[in-house]
């Protein structure tokens, strides 16, 4: 693993529940690729952009809500993208960023793996947002016929207007879904706007949710047909793939990703990696706060065991003896039946076997801060790595040996640019309570 490790992307709000992560690395795995795949976090359509540009990340996925808002920052938007007016993918080609849309693909790939015609079914799609309009027009390509409908008449209209389909008030939903063969719903997690006695054994049902679908319960009561969310998530991953690498993946070994542990299980334990001053100890100490869980901070565990400052150690061992403590005081620190944020010194990541404990045991989130950021704010002097001509140049170099480790070990990537705790904390918080 090196600084040559290419890096990809998810980022959505929320998206630490996002399975893509598992469906990609467990396909470079299988090809041996030095690529990682991690989930970004991220308040808006621009910071994500900024984290997507400052990490030098090869390709990136977007969900809910920013894949209408994020082509104002696309250099070159290709085909159904631009058609949408909608980017679920985004390839960076020597510096230009390339926009395009695979969601239409994995909705109408998903009723074809089920074995449903398509072709002269009536189709209500519900919720006219990126995923609603992606589905839409996929039907209506295949010969359904569409109508769309949303909560706002007016964006209907403006998708059906887009597509060449029919738009309807969701105030007549009770008679939209009794007259149509296909439902489509594209709502956020927990929302349903559809009675259990609207549907039919006869109705085919498809919610763009995986996970919090509100509207699958009752359609699996009422005997409906269910085509499968995760099957729409899959077949457009593997469309990203390929723009992504410029090859076809193996499409059974992405699925099984999809069967990988959930985060939720691994709740117990959030561990912080990242660049020294990036802020992993003082938003680690606030995170524990908040969740009234118990902190620990690798490094001052060292400190207190050597009764002597990090610095010191350096000069009198070496890197390497320093190196060793920190592996020995990391795999303590999975014994503790209580739950607790451990904030890990920058350069843990080096040991693959450190990596392989962290993220086997713990929810690993990356606190991200440009070099230029951290150099601000860093007490140089406390600081063994950065006693050097240039400690900037340092720490950039740092980061581009390290990213990769970084990467392959980080569930989520969160941003501490601006080191607001508050904030940070609260969004990491919602992003744990996702999942």
């Amino acid at each position: 693993m090196s600084s040559q490790t290419q890096i990809f992307a998810v980022t959505g709000k929320p998206v630490l529940h996002s399975k893509s992560p598992n469906m990609f690395n467990a396909m470079f795995g299988y090809a041996h690729k030095d690529a990682a795949y991690v989930r970004v976090a991220a308040k808006d359509a621009e910071q994500a952009i900024f984290l997507f540009k400052s990490l030098g990340i090869k390709g990136m996925n977007v969900t809910a809500p920013f894949k209408e808002k994020i082509i104002r920052y696309i250099d070159v938007i290709h085909d159904e993208a631009k058609i949408l007016k909608s980017v679920n993918t985004i390839v960076n080609k020597n510096g230009k960023l390339h926009g395009y849309n695979t969601d239409f693909y994995g909705v109408t790939q998903s009723f074809e793996d089920a074995g449903i015609s398509i072709k002269n079914k009536t189709c209500l799609v519900i919720g006219a947002g990126g995923a609603g309009k992606a589905a839409a027009y996929g039907m209506h390509t295949k010969g359904a016929q569409v109508t769309i409908c949303n909560r706002t008449f007016a964006k209907a209209k403006k998708a059906a207007r887009i597509i060449g389909c029919k738009a309807a008030s969701i105030e007549n939903i009770q008679q939209l879904v009794e007259e149509h063969d296909i439902i489509i719903s594209s709502l956020h997690q927990h929302i349903n706007v559809i009675d259990a006695a609207w549907l039919q054994s006869t109705h085919i049902v498809f919610d763009a949710n995986y996970k919090g679908s509100a509207l699958l319960p009752i359609a699996q009561e009422r005997n409906c047909t269910i085509v499968s969310a995760e099957d729409w998530l899959l077949n457009q991953a593997v469309a990203a793939y390929s723009l992504f690498t410029g090859e076809k993946p193996d499409k059974d070994i992405m699925r099984q990703g999809l069967s990988a542990t959930p985060l939720s299980e691994k709740k117990h334990t959030i561990s912080t990696i990242g660049l020294m001053g990036a802020g992993k100890t003082s938003h680690g100490k606030v995170l524990a706060q908040k969740l009234d869980y118990v902190f620990k901070d690798t490094d001052d565990a060292i400190v207190a065991q050597q009764g002597m400052p990090i610095t010191q150690i350096f000069e009198q061992q070496g890197e390497a003896y320093f190196r060793n403590l920190e592996a020995q005081e990391l795999a303590q620190s999975f014994s503790s039946d209580n739950p607790h944020v451990l904030s890990c010194g920058g350069g843990i990541v080096v040991n693959e076997q450190n990596r392989d404990l962290l993220k086997d045991n713990s929810i690993v989130i990356w606190l991200y801060a440009s070099p230029e950021a951290i150099i601000k704010r860093t007490d140089i002097s406390k600081r063994p790595l950065l006693q050097v001509a240039d400690p900037l140049q340092k720490l950039r170099e740092l980061l581009s040996a390290r990213k990769g480790m970084y990467a392959k070990t980080a569930h989520i990537i969160v941003s501490t640019e601006r080191k607001l705790k508050g904030h940070t904390t609260n969004k990491i918080i919602k992003e744990l309570q996702a999942i």
